[in-house]
């Protein structure tokens, strides 16, 4: 259903004065006016509920404040890990030679 030019709607409105006659016509036109009024308000009425529950200010700021609070926790966790991988591997690692075997401490003795 696309837009109604014109001639269009004469062509429409002359068809219902032949069939409803020149009493009922307006009567008919007022009633259908109202009702697409009722959905006109019924609709944006709708629409208005729908953003205001969609951009609640007090909501958004409540969920940016726990994906604040998430990505920190997850920062601190990632880096927290990462460190005891550092020093687990500092710990474990011990010299080893060129050909992969492990060399001996040796210390000198002053002569």
């Amino acid at each position: 259903m696309g837009n109604l030019g014109g001639s269009e709607i004469l062509v429409i409105l002359l068809i219902g004065l032949l069939v409803l006659g020149p009493t009922r016509l307006p009567e008919l036109t007022r009633q259908i006016g109202r009702a697409l009024r009722e959905v006109r308000k019924v609709t944006t009425g709708f629409q208005e509920e729908l953003r205001a529950a969609v951009e609640d200010p007090i909501v958004e700021a409540e969920a940016r404040i726990r994906g604040t609070v998430l990505t920190s926790e997850t920062a601190e966790n990632q880096g927290t890990e990462a460190r005891s991988d550092i020093s687990d591997s500092n710990e474990k690692s011990e010299p080893t030679g060129s050909n992969g075997t492990q060399l001996e401490k040796t210390t000198q003795e002053d002569d």
